[in-house]
Parts: structure tokens; sequence; C-alpha cells
């Protein structure tokens, strides 16, 4: 027992290893981080500033000492600046984490309210209509693609019929929140498109899921013992 934990961590060690060289390695890809750091802002015009600049940052010691460096300011969970706004990344995620917890509970409650019942109904009507519906629906659903299923949405159900908006609005003001009675910031119609092509692959694996689970059980012998 002792032995399979000691190669699970060190398994989960190389991957973190691993993971982290590979993002550490793709930010550097993007070019020299000094130019992207200052010049939108119309700084870095002489080789002296962008020298004394990298030099603050600790860009000018080797790879191997930034990765170093890097790693442990992720693991005390300093995520650094963006690029654009220089504000702190672990700001700008807190203010978009509500929306994408909004949106990823709403895909994960329409794919468990669309496939667990229809996995349920296409096994217990098995070689029936709705079973190849159930089957049709689930093969379909996780053969498109998410985008392409967004994409489809998003021309039938905002360009041609004009029913639904195409994104996300800009968030209003909290006043306006309270004003019309939305203190948590939820505009169902904004999230119905997203939520559709978000939860659609997933209702069909949770579909295929159901159905594959209750054959199993229809099929037991306790079960064909207790309706004989």
């Amino acid at each position: 027992m002792s032995s399979f934990l000691i190669r699970r961590m060190a398994f989960v060690f190389v991957s973190l290893i691993g993971a982290t060289a590979i993002v550490f390695a793709l930010s550097r890809m993007a070019g020299d981080p000094i130019l992207l750091y200052a010049k939108p802002y119309g700084y870095g015009d002489t080789e002296e500033y962008l020298n004394n600049l990298r030099a603050h940052l600790g860009l000018d010691q080797p790879l191997v000492v930034q990765y170093v460096k890097w790693v442990w300011q992720l693991a005390q969970g300093d995520l650094g600046l963006t690029l654009l706004s220089r504000r702190p990344v672990i700001d700008v995620i807190g203010e978009k984490i509500w929306n994408t917890f909004q949106l990823a509970f709403t895909g994960w409650l329409f794919a468990t309210v669309l496939g667990v019942p229809l996995g349920v109904l296409s096994a217990v009507k098995r070689g029936t209509f709705w079973d190849y519906i159930g089957r049709g629906f689930a093969l379909f659903g996780q053969a498109l693609p998410a985008f392409w299923v967004g994409v489809m949405l998003v021309l039938v159900f905002s360009v041609t019929w004009e029913l639904l908006p195409t994104a996300f609005k800009a968030p209003p003001s909290v006043s306006d929140d309270y004003v019309h009675w939305n203190p948590w910031g939820f505009y169902p119609e904004y999230f119905i498109l997203p939520t559709i092509t978000i939860g659609w692959g997933a209702a069909a694996g949770y579909l295929r899921i159901t159905r594959s689970a209750m054959l199993e059980v229809m099929d037991s012998e306790f079960v064909k013992l207790a309706r004989a």
C-alpha cells in the first residue's frame, strides 16, 4: 500500500512539473515579456529602460531560475499581473468567477435534466420509437462539436429570428440589479444559448451512461426473478 502511494505521489509530482514547465515555455514563446509589458503603454523607447525593467522583474536571469521563482509564486497564490491592465490576475479572475459559476451550473443542470430522463426513457422503451430518438440524440449530441452548435444557435435564434441575444451584455450596475429585483445579477435570456451549447454534449453523455446502467440492471437476474 505504501509503495502504491509513493508511486502515485511521484506520478502527481512529475505531472505537475511537466504541466507547469509547458505553461511556462508557452508564455515565453509569445515573445519578449518586456516588450509585451512596456510597448502598449508607449514605454520602452530606449534599450536602457528595457534592460532596467528586465532586471527589476528578474527576466535577465536564466530560464531555470525564472521557472523556479514562477512556480514558487504560483504555489503562494501569486499569479502575477496582466499585461494589459497591470492588475493582479487573481483580481481579474475574481471579477468573472460568478458569471463562470452561473454558466457552469446552468449547463450542468440542463445536461442532467435532459440527459438522465431521456436515458431512463430510452432504456424502459428499449427497441421502440423513443429508444431510437434517445440513441439518435446521443449520437448527434456527441458527434457535433460544441462550437458548431453554438454558432448554429446564434444564427437561428439571434440572427435569423432575433429571439435571444447573441452574447452576455455588459453587467448593469448594482443599483440597477436591485431596482429591477435582481440582486444576484442573473439574466436568464443571456444564459439560454450558452447553456444549451455547453450542456448539449454532456446531456448526450448522461443519456448513454443512464441507458447503459438501466439496461444492465433490467437484464440482471434479480430483476428477471422479480418479474417472474
